[in-house]
């Protein structure tokens, strides 16, 4: 499903504008600009992309009709409209993987505190080195950019010598049902209104 798409759904949802909604859907969607493949997903569909949200955006969006939404269950119907109705965790994602993974990821040796964590976060949540794919390629270092700054990014970079994340999505297997299934009803409803 496209952003705009989401943005329809959430006016459905949420009242207001599709407009209201277009930011967080469309940077939960962002990874779709380095891997246009359904396992963009793996990178922020789950509450760690929940929670980078609610840093990027704050914790409501005010919409044109003036009501407060949380910004976390703007960002978790769309994992649910993307994912069968699920809204997993990193470990959910993560729980099939390729051993070979974990070679391609070389964690950052870096002084400065505020980027440590910030690479560090994934592994902090779910207690997977192999979620340190998304922070530690080239994805990561757009990561740092929107929320630490282009110094940050740059500095990570530098450090980093990236892997794309094109490289490192494929070591993630695909299992479980709703890691490839949209909620089809929803589409359906969509399509509908417009007729």
């Amino acid at each position: 499903m496209n952003y705009w798409k989401h943005s329809l759904l959430s006016r459905k949802k949420f009242l207001g504008t599709p407009e209201d909604y277009l930011p967080i859907h469309k940077f939960l969607d962002s990874s779709k600009l380095f891997y246009f493949d359904i396992r963009h997903r793996i990178l922020l569909h789950h509450t760690y992309g929940i929670d980078l949200c609610i840093e990027k955006f704050g914790e409501f969006v005010c919409n044109s009709d003036g009501r407060r939404v949380l910004v976390r269950d703007i960002a978790a119907e769309h994992c649910k409209e993307d994912l069968l109705g699920v809204v997993p965790t990193l470990n959910n994602w993560f729980k099939y993987v390729d051993d070979d993974l974990l070679g391609h990821i070389k964690p950052v040796q870096t002084a400065d505190a505020k980027l440590k964590e910030f690479m560090l976060r994934p592994l902090l949540m779910s207690g997977l080195k192999s979620t340190l794919m998304i922070t530690h390629s080239n994805f990561g270092i757009y990561l740092a950019k929107e929320f630490l700054g282009i110094d940050y990014a740059l500095e990570l970079a530098y450090h980093l010598q990236p892997t794309g994340i094109n490289e490192l999505l494929p070591y993630i297997k695909l299992v479980d049902r709703w890691q490839y299934t949209p909620d089809i009803k929803q589409l359906k409803d969509l399509d509908n209104e417009s007729n």
